[in-house]
C-alpha cells in the first residue's frame, strides 16, 4: 500500500513535469529575416507573426511556419540549378525560344524574388516556386516572339526584354493574389542568350560582319569629319587670298589713274615739258634693256638717226 501511493505520488510528479514541458515548448522564436503564421487546430489564427519571441499552443494543437521573408530566393528558366551544379547538361528544349522573324535562340534566365505575405504565399498558391517559373517562362516567351533574332542578341535587346519580363511577370502574380502583392521580384537576369549550337557558327560570322560595316562605316564618318572642316578651312582661306588680291589689284588701279589724272593736269598747263619729261623717262626705263652704240662726230656731216639700231650677232 504504501509503495502503492509513493508511486502514484511519482506518477503525478512526472505528468506534471511532462505537461510542464509541453506547455513550456509552446515558446518559440521569429528570427529578424523572416515571419511566421499562426495555425491553431489548422486554422489560421495569425496571418503575419513578427519577429522576436511568441507563444502558442504546442504541437499538434497549434503551429508556426516560419518563412525567411527577407531573403532572395532564386528561380531559373531554361535550365536547373541541380544539372549546374553536378556540371550535367540541361535538357535542350528547355531553353530554346521563337523569335518573331521564326528563328530559335537559347535564353538561360534566373529571377530572384522575396516573399511578402508568408500567409499567401504557403496557402493560397499550391506551388508558388512551379507558379512563378511558369510566368516568368510565359512572359520571356511572349516578349521573344515579338523581336527580330538581331534585336535579341545585340545592342540593348536583353536590357528591354529583361524589363518587360519582370513588369509583367510582376503584374501576373498580383493577379493571382487577388490585387495583393504577395511576392516581390527584385530582379530579372538573362546570362546567357545565344544561337543553337548547329548554327552559331553562322551567327558568329553574321555579328563579325555586322562589326565590320559599323568599323567601317565609323571610319567613314571619322574621315568626314576630318576632311570636312579641312576643306572649309582651305575654301576660306583661298576666299581671303581672293579678296586680298582684288583690294590689292583695285588699290593699285586707282593709284594708276589718280596719277595719270594728276599727269592730265600737269601736261595741260607745261605741255613742252612735260611731254619731254615723260620723253626722257620712258627713253630711261627702254634704254637700260637695249644694247647702245655710241657714234663720234669726227668727219661725220651726216646725221644719224638713234631710235631704231639693228644689231647683227
Amino acid at each position: 500500500m504504501r509503495k502503492t501511493k509513493t508511486l502514484t505520488r511519482w506518477v503525478k510528479w512526472l505528468f506534471c513535469i511532462a505537461g510542464s514541458l509541453y506547455l513550456l515548448s509552446g515558446f518559440y522564436l521569429v528570427p529578424t529575416n523572416s515571419l511566421g503564421v499562426h495555425r491553431l487546430f489548422g486554422r489560421v489564427v495569425n496571418a503575419r507573426v513578427a519577429p522576436g519571441l511568441h507563444y502558442c499552443w504546442p504541437y499538434p494543437i497549434g503551429k508556426v511556419d516560419k518563412i525567411q521573408s527577407q531573403e532572395k530566393k532564386r528561380i531559373s528558366v531554361g535550365f536547373e540549378f541541380s544539372d549546374l551544379a553536378i556540371g550535367r547538361a540541361s535538357n535542350p528544349s528547355d531553353g530554346e525560344f521563337l523569335t518573331g522573324d521564326r528563328n530559335i535562340i537559347k535564353m538561360e534566365m534566373v529571377l530572384q524574388y522575396s516573399i511578402l505575405e508568408p500567409f499567401d504565399y504557403l496557402f493560397s498558391i499550391k506551388d508558388p516556386y512551379g507558379l512563378i517559373r511558369n510566368l516568368a517562362k510565359a512572359s520571356l516567351t511572349r516578349a521573344v516572339a515579338r523581336m527580330n533574332v538581331d534585336d535579341v542578341l545585340e545592342g540593348n535587346g536583353k536590357i528591354a526584354i529583361q524589363n518587360e519580363v519582370l513588369q509583367d511577370t510582376q503584374g501576373r502574380l498580383d493577379d493571382f493574389g487577388r490585387g495583393n502583392r504577395w511576392v516581390q521580384l527584385a530582379s530579372i537576369n538573362l546570362q546567357n542568350v545565344s544561337p543553337p549550337l548547329e548554327v552559331a557558327d553562322a551567327f558568329k560570322d553574321v555579328a563579325a560582319a555586322r562589326q565590320d560595316r559599323d568599323r567601317y562605316i565609323n571610319e567613314a564618318e571619322g574621315y568626314r569629319h576630318e576632311k570636312i572642316p579641312q576643306s572649309r578651312g582651305e575654301a576660306e582661306k583661298i576666299i581671303r587670298e581672293s579678296e586680298g588680291y582684288r583690294n590689292e589689284k583695285v588699290n593699285n588701279s586707282q593709284g594708276e589713274a589718280q596719277r595719270f589724272v594728276e599727269m592730265c593736269s600737269q601736261y595741260q598747263g607745261n605741255e613742252q615739258v612735260t611731254s619731254s619729261r615723260l620723253y626722257l623717262e620712258t627713253m630711261e626705263k627702254t634704254m637700260t634693256k637695249m644694247q647702245k652704240v655710241v657714234v663720234g662726230s669726227d668727219n661725220q656731216k651726216k646725221a644719224v638717226d638713234l631710235k631704231i639700231i639693228e644689231l647683227e650677232e
